[in-house]
């Protein structure tokens, strides 16, 4: 049931868009349908649709809201709007894959108290959805550029990336060793704290534990069945030492100097 404010305000801009093309869709299928069925050889579809609209515009929380002018209001705004067509590869090709991350591994997942809702939607606003995009935006551009297209704190900001950069467990592969001193499987690890040519140090249980790949940010451990579900100690070099349990969507945590 909508609230009086959503009421006050109509409805906002992308469901509007959402309701129009999905009432399309509906007339372009039964079209499809009464042709097929039909076996026209020739039949009509929609290729453009025009609308101009007179709405006021309000925006609440960042979100633009549309609410149509009724009779007598003459300072409405006029909304001219054009809808075109699209094929599914222009789709692929022009749209964000939201698949591009595991969800355990989300901004707010992965930053928890160290960003809000608002500085989420800041960042959403200039392209960052993951972790891995913001990890990969600080690389080519730096904090100071992210603080200043985000609007966001700089000491907030860098408090985001130092968590969105520690390691986090990906993916548990076990293995069939069962005795204290057999592997278990591989555990792999996004690192984005890794540097190139450099093989991290990691501890777990109070043993090593065997890396046995580190490159393009990830890392592939093979530990004991003893250290698997510890928490280890991942060393990447320069003082940079992290926090991680080896079980599965773990995320890691840096170590207090």
């Amino acid at each position: 049931m909508s609230t009086p404010l959503l009421q006050d305000a109509g409805v906002p801009f992308d469901l509007f868009i959402s309701s129009l093309t999905e009432q399309l869709d509906k007339a372009q299928a039964s079209m499809a349908i009464k042709a097929r069925l039909g076996k026209l050889p020739l039949t009509f579809a929609v290729k453009e649709v025009s609308l101009d609209l007179r709405a006021f515009v309000q925006i609440l929380d960042d979100d633009i809201y549309l609410r149509p002018a009724g009779p007598g209001e003459t300072e409405a705004s006029s909304i001219k709007l054009q809808l075109t067509t699209i094929t599914k590869p222009m789709i692929d090709e022009n749209s964000v894959d939201y698949s591009t991350e595991d969800p355990k591994f989300s901004l707010r997942e992965a930053l928890g108290d160290q960003i809000s809702e608002t500085e989420q939607r800041q960042l959403e606003r200039i392209g960052v959805r993951t972790v891995q995009q913001l990890n990969e935006l600080k690389e080519k551009a730096g904090t100071d550029v992210i603080a200043r297209l985000s609007r966001m704190p700089v000491n907030r900001l860098q408090q985001a990336l130092l968590r969105a950069a520690a390691p986090r467990v990906t993916r548990v592969e076990p293995g069939a060793g069962t005795g204290p001193g057999d592997t278990s499987g591989r555990v792999h690890l996004s690192a984005p704290g890794l540097r190139p040519g450099r093989l991290p140090r990691v501890r777990a249980a109070g043993e090593s534990v065997a890396v046995v790949g580190a490159e393009d940010g990830r890392i592939v451990l093979a530990p004991m069945a003893s250290q698997l579900g510890c928490e280890a100690e991942v060393d990447f070099g320069d003082g940079q030492v992290a926090r991680v349990e080896l079980s599965d969507g773990r995320l890691g945590q840096w170590r207090p100097s």
